[in-house]
């Protein structure tokens, strides 16, 4: 088995290392000699970890700064499983290409199959750039969420819990120095306004970045990255029954073109005699980027400024038990975005640069939810709830500098209204049987410049039922039957024919077994779960020429089966070494699929490949942008210095498996190995840390997208015969567009609370 000497070194980590559901750094003693009790609320009320009969990845603001994490895409690399691109910085206009994986239901285009919540509420923007000083705890809910988290869910739910306030006051600066004009500044403070009633938390960030990839043609570097912005959250308790809680956010980015690059036609290597070609085997690493920044005039990179808000009560009718909870929250976004969409140059003597493009995005989103819950001391619990959510997203693609409309891509709206509930009973002292359902109506319209509005609405019945049995207080066991949907969605491009102009909803069965264990002494915790997924119409991007030009567009797959496996681990071998592991396997194979390209429609072929040939079926195949493994293992090794100065020495290894451009399996980015070390000093109140990421340099790029190279059309007057790779082709040829990796960093970092 391809695989074999990757789980056989995963078996014998966990042999050493007993597997537990907070991932590795995550905990630490919180007495002498044992691990602390983590909470989550990952079913809408605050559970303890290894109770939940769930399978969540929980990483707290300690673990996350012990990690080294400054972005969700880090995050990933050691949730098992769970995987998410940084595709260019924090790239968010020209299509929101970062898409989180959660169990291999991968998409490239439209919206993810598993979504972003900030304290509950959705956040549609890029998480890349948001502040992860200001975050408390990170959820990494696996497995269909849609009957309590909502739309979009069904693979999965990401939640992000931000500070709050306490009767305590505290203070901490944070600052990182390193390589690559690397720069980051935190301070954040909190405590009470009126004690034991009004409590307050604020946090301010800045961040610079020099970007590490030089531009061929004019000798700068590219992906540069600033950000700044504040978070804050006022809480009042208005009484012992009455809480409510305020938050805000803004955050402003202002990156540089983003280090990307197209591998050009000329290193197609096979399907040769067909008019696209293909690139078959490892995508190469570069070292360089060619794009054209001049001809954007002034107008290159992104800019994006974004502003949240939440509102949420918490009421114990009477202080009967009975919780009744309102979470309301908006999200703005205005995004503008200049690229050389070639990635090769966009040549100004070549047509006049007309791949410089800038794209304008305006998105606006808006939620409420209202639930009442019984109380938790009793034998029969339930939970009802409504919810409401609309988001408009407005995008156009003009020339540089100028207000001149290239492509108006429309309207698109939103709007979701759902009831909800849950029923648990406790069958014994032991046993205890749940049943969750959301009834869900989507309406999903685009409102195109010519006035035609396209509307469509989706409707579904969602359950989860959950069965999990405390054999004692150290062990649970837990099995899970779920189904997840996503709703249909609209191509905005105008020039898609009338059968790419939409694609149908997809929806997944998802089946789950799980255990958790924790040692008498508190040492030791393990965790594992085996699922298998049947998922119906998955929605995956499909390319098709309109006059020889190629556009991507969402359509509907077939069946694909998907299974697998999750081991997440610690252990403190003594009081000062902590090890971690965690093991992530997934299978998901195309049972019934085609790539059907504008071929089928004109010539009636049931199935074709990408490259237009019929009879291109799939079967067999892995989801695009999955890896089938991914394994990570840690240690950090602490000792005292004198008195209560301590130095440690932390280590981090991920791996993680190829992942293929596209449903084909042919184009694919390699295997991955990122290596971290840590070391520094450390008091109760300051921490200094020397840090060196990605010590073997590793520059596997975390994803390709087919793309196209557009340095020669092939076509019109554009047409340069003596750059044509297929001599007399009229059509573009197949290039692969690739997010050049982060390499070697060296830095410190320091910590002061006060």
């Amino acid at each position: 088995m391809k695989y074999t000497k990757y789980l056989l070194s995963a078996a014998t980590v966990l042999t050493y290392m007993v597997a537990v559901d907070a991932p590795q750094g995550t905990v630490f003693a919180q007495s002498k000699g044992m691990l602390p009790e983590i909470l989550v609320t990952a079913r809408k009320r605050e559970e303890s970890l290894q109770k939940i009969p769930i399978t969540v990845s929980a990483y707290t603001a300690e673990s996350i700064a012990k990690l080294g994490i400054d972005d969700m895409s880090r995050l990933s690399d050691f949730s098992p499983n769970f995987s998410f691109e940084k595709f260019g910085g924090r790239r968010g206009a020209e299509g929101d290409t970062s898409r989180p994986v959660i169990r291999g239901q991968s998409n490239i285009l439209g919206e993810g199959n598993a979504s972003f919540f900030v304290d509950g509420i959705p956040y549609s923007e890029s998480i890349l750039s948001f502040p992860i000083d200001a975050v408390e705890r990170v959820e990494v809910v696996k497995g269909p969420q849609a009957a309590l988290f909502g739309r979009s869910t069904f693979s999965g739910a990401i939640n992000l819990i931000t500070k709050r306030g306490t009767n305590e006051f505290r203070n901490r600066i944070t600052g990182r120095a390193a390589s690559h004009n690397d720069y980051e500044f935190n301070v954040s403070s909190s405590g009470p306004v009126v004690e034991d009633k009004l409590f307050f938390f604020a946090q301010a960030r800045y961040y610079d970045y020099g970007g590490e990839y030089k531009n061929e043609l004019d000798g700068t570097k590219v992906g540069q990255e600033m950000s700044y912005g504040f978070n804050g959250s006022l809480e009042f308790r208005a009484s012992p029954d009455v809480t409510i809680i305020g938050r805000f956010g803004y955050n402003k980015d202002d990156d540089g073109l983003p280090a990307t690059r197209v591998q050009d036609r000329f290193a197609n290597n096979c399907f040769l005699g067909e008019a696209r070609q293909y690139f078959c085997g490892e995508i190469p690493e570069f070292k360089t980027v060619v794009l054209n920044k001049s001809g954007l005039l002034g107008e290159s990179g992104l800019e994006r400024e974004v502003i949240r808000g939440s509102l949420t009560l918490e009421w114990d009718l009477g202080g009967t038990g009975y919780l009744l909870t309102s979470n309301s929250g908006f999200t703005t976004a205005n995004t503008t975005f200049g690229n050389d969409q070639t990635n090769l140059g966009d040549p100004i003597g070549f047509a006049g640069g007309i791949f410089t493009r800038v794209e304008d995005q305006d998105r606006q989103e808006w939620s409420t939810e209202l639930r009442i819950a019984s109380p938790e001391d009793r034998s029969f619990r339930y939970m009802v709830g409504g919810y409401y959510y609309t988001r408009d997203n407005e995008r156009v693609r003009r020339f540089p500098a100028s207000t001149t409309i290239i492509t108006d891509f429309g309207l698109d709206r939103v709007k979701n209204i759902a009831v909800f509930g849950s029923v648990e009973l406790d069958v014994t002292d032991a046993i205890t049987a749940r049943a969750e359902v959301r009834w869900q109506s989507d309406e999903i319209s685009l409102h195109q410049a010519s006035g035609t509005v396209l509307r469509d609405t989706f409707k579904e019945l969602l359950p989860r039922f959950t069965l999990d049995y405390q054999v004692s207080d150290s062990t649970l066991l837990y099995a899970i039957v779920a189904k997840g949907n996503k709703p249909g969605a609209f191509n905005t491009d105008p020039s898609l024919p009338s059968f790419a102009r939409s694609a149908d909803e997809e929806t997944a069965w998802n089946y789950e077994a799980g255990a958790k264990w924790t040692s008498e002494d508190g040492r030791l915790r393990a965790n594992v779960a085996g699922f298998y997924i049947d998922w119906q119409d998955q929605q995956l991007t499909n390319s098709i020429l309109v006059m020889g030009t190629p556009i991507s567009f969402i359509s509907n797959a077939g069946e694909t089966e998907v299974w697998g496996f999750e081991f997440e681990g610690n252990a403190l071998v003594t009081d000062n070494w902590e090890i971690g592991a965690t093991v992530g396997f997934v299978s998901a194979e195309f049972k019934t699929n085609c790539d059907p390209v504008q071929g089928s429609q004109l010539t009636g072929f049931d199935c074709v490949s990408d490259t237009g040939i019929a009879g291109g079926s799939v079967k067999g195949n892995q989801t695009p942008n999955s890896p089938k493994l991914q394994m990570s293992v840690s240690s950090t090794y602490t000792q005292p210095v004198s008195g209560d100065l301590d130095w440690f020495l932390r280590g981090d290894y991920a791996y993680r498996s190829k992942v293929y451009a596209q449903v084909h399996n042919l184009a694919h980015t390699g295997d991955r190995h990122l290596v971290n070390l840590k070391t520094g000093l450390q008091q109760d109140n300051w921490k200094f840390t020397f840090f060196v990421d990605n010590v073997l340099d590793d520059l596997t790029p975390s994803t390709i997208v087919r793309f196209a190279d557009l340095g020669n059309l092939n076509i019109g007057p554009q047409a340069n015969p003596a750059q044509d790779n297929v001599p007399g082709s009229t059509v573009v040829e197949r290039g692969f567009l690739v997010p050049l990796a982060d390499g070697r960093q060296f830095g410190v970092t320091a910590t002061l609370d006060f």
